[in-house]
């Protein structure tokens, strides 16, 4: 019984309550599931963190991935135990309690009330309390000349009704742990795939079989700066059978079976172009430009011009091989009279995740 008490005690569920919260905020303040590098670069044993936090110390007690330690699950664990306690042991009762009538019998009982109070017989004043307690929505029983009510049941049970969603989304965020997908693809326009790059993996989740193909990729501009960009994506299964068409944009993912499909980032891989004299066609590889994100630099075989490209857009610039600006381009233009630049080359970022708790976390809220 010391035990149970222990368990259904406030202090005890407060105390649970405040070490998982600080649990959680360690996981907010250290990145999460990064590489071994990672944590030795930014938390280096020479330079401490508040005077101890190391890489060493985040890999000893598993603080680069908390929410999936055995102590996390402990936590969850004694405060799901106590929340069930406290729910039939104190909450049931009390809710069963204030369901059940009660006459009292012996005058001096109703001293021992909080309140009472002794009135004079009066014509219809029985009717009259009657009736007032009826339009204050009190449930009433009568035996004989004596009349018991009560009201608030709803107050009663939506302790138990909290208790209840706690106890569901901390089941959920625990099966979540074992039953969950988050993986990364850099993929060109055109692309089959696999989902294969995954930078997360529950312990008893299958890596889905379903083929995704990349069928286009664009990206909207306004005012010359990237307002949304987008792809393409069909989903095919094991015969080659398309389950599912959309486009999907920042914000706007794809849902399906319990995946879902987010536009992350996007990158150029380089330019196909064509040869007039030969009629071949060839694709040149682009080169990052370190002082812009998202401008590259290429060159095409046996030619002394460079081309550099900014943004995903259909004009680029020419370069001499000293470095001096020639003209600015189109796509379709030829460059002298050999060559002729056909298409830019672009690759989206899709992150994919796969979580099939959601909906029991969603119904806890």
């Amino acid at each position: 019984q010391k035990s149970l008490k222990l368990f259904t005690g406030v202090k005890f569920a407060i105390l649970i309550l405040a070490m998982i919260g600080i649990a959680s905020s360690l996981g907010s303040f250290i990145e999460q599931d990064e590489s071994i590098l990672f944590y030795q670069k930014n938390y280096p044993t020479s330079q401490p963190f508040f005077g101890f936090i190391t890489w060493e110390f985040i890999r000893e007690f598993g603080l680069d991935h908390v929410y999936r330690t055995w102590w996390f699950f402990g936590l969850l664990f004694f405060l799901v135990l106590s929340l069930i306690s406290c729910t039939f042991t104190r909450q049931f009762p009390i809710f069963s309690n204030s369901k059940e009538y009660s006459f009292r019998q012996n005058k001096k009982s109703f001293l021992t009330l909080p309140f009472s109070i002794k009135l004079k017989k009066i014509f219809y004043l029985k009717e009259n309390i009657i009736s007032k307690l009826q339009n204050c929505n009190f449930y009433l029983y009568q035996k004989e000349t004596q009349i018991y009510g009560y009201k608030g049941l709803i107050g009663r049970i939506s302790p138990i009704l909290v208790h209840f969603s706690l106890i569901l989304i901390l089941l959920g965020s625990f099966l979540s742990s074992f039953q969950n997908l988050k993986a990364q693809e850099i993929l060109p326009k055109g692309e089959l795939f696999h989902i294969q790059n995954s930078i997360q993996l529950g312990w008893l989740t299958k890596l889905p079989t379903i083929t995704t193909r990349i069928n286009d990729f664009w990206v909207e501009y306004e005012e010359n700066r990237i307002h949304q960009f987008y792809s393409n994506l069909s989903i095919f299964d094991n015969f080659g059978n398309e389950q599912k068409q959309q486009t999907i944009s920042v914000n706007h993912p794809l849902h399906f079976q319990n995946l879902d499909f987010y536009q992350s980032d996007w990158n150029l891989l380089g330019i196909r172009f064509e040869d007039i004299k030969t009629n071949k066609i060839y694709e040149s590889p682009f080169f990052p430009l370190e002082k812009a994100s998202k401008s590259w630099i290429t060159w095409i075989p046996n030619s002394e011009i460079s081309l550099i490209f900014d943004q995903f857009q259909n004009t680029f610039l020419l370069y001499d091989k000293m470095g001096n600006f020639l003209e600015l381009q189109n796509i379709g233009d030829k460059i002298g009279n050999q060559f002729v630049i056909i298409d830019i080359l672009p690759s989206t970022g899709l992150q994919i995740k796969y979580d099939p708790t959601i909906s029991l976390i969603y119904f806890g809220f």
